[in-house]
C-alpha cells in the first residue's frame, strides 16, 4: 500500500471508460483467472487476485492491443484468449467517476487441529485479517474486485459483513 498509495489517490474524478477482460474463445466464458484492466480517463488500472492473501495492482503494464499468445496442451486441451469489454455486471460503470477507492480485508479464522508439543494448544482459536480486494465507489454506484479463491470475483454492491473491513485510500 504505502508504494502505490500515492498512484491510487490520482484516480480521484477519473472516469471509467471501459473494463476488459480475458475472454476464453474455445470455451466461450470469462477468465476469472487473469487480470481486469479498468481503462480510465488517463491510464490502465490492472487489477488481479490471484492468490490468497495477494492482490496485485499495476497501471499501464499490460497491452490489451497485443495478441495473446494460443496454446495447445494436447491432452489438457487448447487456450485461446481475447480481451473483452463487455462483462454485463460492469457495463453500467461506463463513464462514471471514481470517487472513493478502499483497499478490503477479510477476517480468515482458523482451529489448530492438531499439535505435535502441547495437546493443549488443540482446538484453539486464531484470527487475522488478510488482504481481500479493492472496491469503487462511483458516480453511478459501488462495485469491487475481490478474491473469490484465487480468482477475481466482481460484486456490485458493497457486502456488510462482519468478517469484511476497508481501508479508505481517499
Amino acid at each position: 500500500m504505502e508504494n502505490f498509495d500515492s498512484q491510487l489517490k490520482k484516480l480521484r474524478t477519473q472516469k471509467i471508460i471501459n473494463v476488459y477482460s480475458m475472454w476464453n474463445k474455445v470455451d466461450e466464458e470469462w477468465n476469472e483467472d487473469s487480470p481486469i484492466l479498468l481503462e480510465l480517463t488517463s491510464c490502465q488500472l490492472e487489477v488481479c487476485n490471484y492468490k490468497l492473501e495477494e492482490l496485485a495492482l499495476s497501471m499501464n503494464s499490460i497491452d490489451r492491443t497485443q495478441e495473446l499468445e494460443k496454446y495447445d496442451f494436447e491432452e489438457y486441451g487448447k487456450f485461446e484468449y481475447e480481451w473483452r469489454k463487455d462483462r454485463k455486471e460492469l457495463l453500467g460503470f461506463r463513464q462514471a467517476e471514481i470517487v472513493g477507492i478502499e483497499i478490503i480485508e477479510q477476517r480468515l479464522e482458523s482451529t489448530l487441529i492438531a499439535s505435535k508439543s502441547i495437546s493443549e494448544e488443540v482446538g484453539q482459536r486464531a484470527s487475522n485479517w488478510i488482504l481481500n480486494g479493492i472496491g469503487f465507489a462511483t458516480s453511478k454506484g459501488y462495485f469491487s474486485i475481490c478474491n473469490g479463491l484465487d480468482t477475481n470475483q466482481i460484486c456490485t454492491y458493497k457486502e456488510d459483513e462482519e468478517c469484511l473491513r476497508s481501508i479508505q485510500v481517499f
